[in-house]
């Protein structure tokens, strides 16, 4: 028999990918259950998420229709951001693999920063009252993920906190942690699909990113003093703002992050490393040594569209929306797929990505006439 693999993420779609080519039996809980998510799994099931995160009651309703047994394990995403303590009602029923729910509560609250401080890791100044030079700040949400809550002070929210604007190039390391030791996996760039209510909103990512060696030193070291305060298993994530060569944190993300989908498959990885096989997992890491970059751009709807089922998708895109009723409905600002591109270096691949997704825009609009 299969071991199990219960996955549960915003979109599970490429975790569920590594999983099958690792040959377990995988069950996914995610947003969106995509075409091709529903075909690399045994169960998919699709759960609520709206502006507060997960719908709580409905991912327990849900959860309780898998059959668990002494095998099955579970590995997680972004879908618990926002509610922790779910996470930690799921690893009271299944083994958990990656960093606990008290980890990502802590690096979901404003004692992260806190921190940061005391381990001497640079980060943005940050509040909790509004500032009086609100053009200079950004109000940020500690209750949502994905960019979607960075918004400009003066659209401050209720429970927002404020952080100083830095003007730079939005940069990530994804590095591999064993609780003591952290192993550098890739630097990456993200991008941004903006809206004036979303003026921050994440679309995807390129690997490969060349980054002057004392920004990647200040990465590494920072990796480093979170993985060992916080004893950090399995892939993590940072995320930071690059000034110049100066390097500002703004978030750990211990769980699976989007870039994993742009490096060979980690999953054996990121179960290695949580359970404290550092040496064997290390010796996998000729990952730096990569020849070529690759970039994943999500491609929003800019208006509700209505998507033939018999639309020909090209080979170079996944998270493909499953049909209902006929079609593929698709409202205004939600994801409609994610488009990939591979080339020679970042600056290519990021070229490239955004060349296709035009491609693809125009076809879909022309389509669903």
């Amino acid at each position: 028999m299969k071991e199990k693999l219960i996955i549960a993420a915003i979109s599970a779609r490429g975790y569920a990918q590594a999983a099958q080519a690792q040959a377990y039996s995988v069950i996914t809980l995610d947003a969106f259950a995509d075409a091709d998510t529903q075909a690399l799994t045994e169960q998919c099931f699709k759960i609520k998420f709206g502006e507060n995160g997960v719908d709580e009651a409905d991912f327990k309703h849900q959860f309780s229709q898998i059959e668990l047994d002494s095998d099955s394990c579970f590995v997680y995403g972004s879908l618990f951001d926002t509610k922790p303590a779910l996470l930690a009602w799921v690893a009271e029923r299944v083994n958990l693999i990656g960093n606990s729910a008290g980890a990502l509560q802590l690096v979901r609250s404003f004692d992260f920063f806190k921190l940061l401080d005391d381990l001497n890791i640079v980060h943005p100044e940050v509040q909790l009252s509004a500032p009086d030079d609100a053009d200079d700040w950004l109000a940020k949400s500690l209750f949502s993920t994905g960019g979607t809550h960075v918004k400009p002070a003066s659209m401050c929210k209720k429970d927002d906190y404020f952080q100083r604007k830095i003007e730079g190039v939005p940069v990530s390391l994804l590095f591999v942690a064993d609780g003591k030791v952290a192993t550098t996996i890739g630097f990456n760039q993200q991008f941004s699909a903006p809206t004036v209510e979303m003026p921050y909103r994440f679309a995807g990512a390129v690997n490969n990113v060349v980054l002057p060696l004392q920004v990647q030193q200040q990465f590494v070291e920072a990796a480093g003093k979170l993985t060992a305060a916080l004893g950090l298993k399995g892939i993590n994530s940072l995320d930071a703002v690059l000034e110049g060569k100066k390097l500002w944190i703004l978030e750990l993300n211990p769980r699976l992050s989007a870039t994993f989908n742009l490096y060979p498959n980690l999953l054996k990885s990121h179960i290695g490393a949580s359970s404290g096989e550092f040496v064997k997992v290390s010796n996998e890491f000729y990952l730096a040594k990569m020849s070529t970059s690759k970039a994943e751009l999500i491609l929003y709807a800019d208006h509700a569209l209505n998507i033939p089922v018999d639309f020909s998708w090209p080979d170079w895109v996944a998270d493909i929306p499953s049909f209902e009723n006929g079609s593929i409905k698709i409202a205004e600002n939600e994801p409609i797929c994610t488009v990939f591109a591979e080339a020679q270096d970042a600056l290519a691949a990021q070229q490239l990505v955004l060349q296709k997704t035009k491609i693809l825009k125009r076809e879909l609009l022309h389509d669903s006439k």
